[in-house]
């Protein structure tokens, strides 16, 4: 099997098109990542690799510039087609074209005619599930809601109807597209790879009972979507005589903090990286992520590699990291008593705060390890072939 693949940004798109090109299944990649950019350089010999980022650059460029949502958000749209254009002229020779939600439409149309399997990458829930869960979020806390571009979201629906397949990478995902109609054979669940470096120093202890300070931690974008203001308020009822919680991050505007009052010991810390985001990890009792809409959080496998128990959401594709209740717990979106019950727990019984923190640590591990092992993408479109559904 040979694959077309394209995304418009790096993230977890370089990782699939090497595993790809190592299995010798990548045909082209044709990637929006800005070229000039650090960490662009793909890097594997004799891959066929296609720049596509001349608008996407135009569109990053926007974004550090805080132009207005209608200007980056028609480049982030164009891009997208852009990349949809180039990914034509690469059809002759590859039997399923992969492509990252928004960069494929006419492209898929033009495989499936020629008889070539077509899969979209969701990276995230549907787009309608992040919509309604999104717009209800702003009407609860009473900020303006502004609707997605609407050109962009029907260009992702078709999209869904389109391809043949849809590549999911949580469970959470999956059930939002079952729950959008779409049929579950339809759905191919891929977990990215959750690799986190194992907590050093040997056995892990439990904290004394009550004893120094209890620190959370929350890394990612102060943003309504994290759902942040909500761990605020489980911080402020959670009782302990000396509570921390840092919130490390660039923070958006809006916030979704907007109307509530950030009690003592809430700390900004900003945007953090190496050995600042690395201290971060290490000075902090547990690691809180109350996101509302997430594909699969991988700074999730972060904290656990640091042997941190983890509280999240359901919605952050938890499921396909870690047992809830076994190196962390899971609750739904926006309660607030849940999250305060979790904290409060980890404070007052060191036994099970110490199970939780060593089955992180082993979860770690495992994550680890299975960086080394043949690449689930690969199984799962070598399985395809298989199954008879490449002609």
């Amino acid at each position: 099997m040979k694959v077309l693949y394209c995304s418009p940004n790096r993230s977890h798109h370089y990782g699939y098109a090497r595993e790809l090109h190592r299995a010798g299944m990548l045909h082209a990649f044709v990637s929006g990542f800005p070229r000039f950019a650090r960490g662009a350089a793909f890097g594997e010999r004799d891959a066929r690799v296609v720049r596509a980022d001349q608008i996407q650059s135009f569109y990053l460029a926007a974004l550090r510039a805080h132009l207005p949502r209608r200007i980056t958000g028609e480049l982030a749209h164009v891009s997208k087609i852009w990349i949809d254009r180039l990914c034509r002229g690469f059809l002759e020779g590859a039997d399923l074209f992969l492509f990252y939600n928004g960069c494929g439409l006419e492209t898929a149309r033009r495989a499936r005619r020629r008889g070539i399997l077509t899969m979209v990458e969701a990276v995230n829930s549907h787009v309608l599930t992040q919509q309604k869960i999104l717009q209800e979020e702003h009407r609860l806390i009473g900020i303006p809601w502004r609707p997605f571009h609407v050109r962009e979201t029907r260009r992702r629906i078709l999209e869904y109807t389109e391809a043949e397949r849809i590549l999911v990478p949580s469970e959470f995902v999956r059930r939002s597209f079952v729950e959008q109609g779409i049929p579950p054979q339809q759905l191919v669940k891929v977990p990215y790879r959750a690799g986190a470096r194992p907590t050093r120093g040997g056995v892990l202890t439990a904290r004394p009972d009550r004893a120094g300070p209890f620190r959370i931690l929350f890394v990612g974008s102060v943003a309504p979507r994290k759902g942040v203001r909500y761990l605020i308020e489980a911080f402020r009822q959670f009782r302990h005589p000396e509570k921390e919680l840092s919130l490390v991050g660039p923070v958006a505007s809006p916030s979704g903090l907007e109307g509530i009052s950030i009690p003592p010991g809430v700390h900004f810390k900003g945007v953090l990286k190496g050995e600042a985001l690395d201290h971060a990890y290490r000075g902090a009792s547990l690691f809180c992520l109350p996101t509302l809409e997430e594909g699969l959080a991988l700074v999730l496998a972060e904290a656990l590699g640091h042997g941190l128990p983890v509280v999240t959401t359901r919605n952050s594709g938890a499921e396909d990291l870690f047992t809830d209740g076994e190196g962390g717990v899971m609750t739904e979106i926006r309660d607030v008593a849940a999250m305060r019950a979790a904290f409060e727990r980890c404070a007052d019984d060191p036994e099970w705060f110490l199970r939780l923190r060593q089955a992180a640590a082993l979860r770690a591990g495992e994550l680890e390890r299975s960086r080394g092992e043949e690449s689930l993408l690969v199984r799962a479109l070598q399985g395809l072939e298989i199954g008879g559904m490449v002609p």
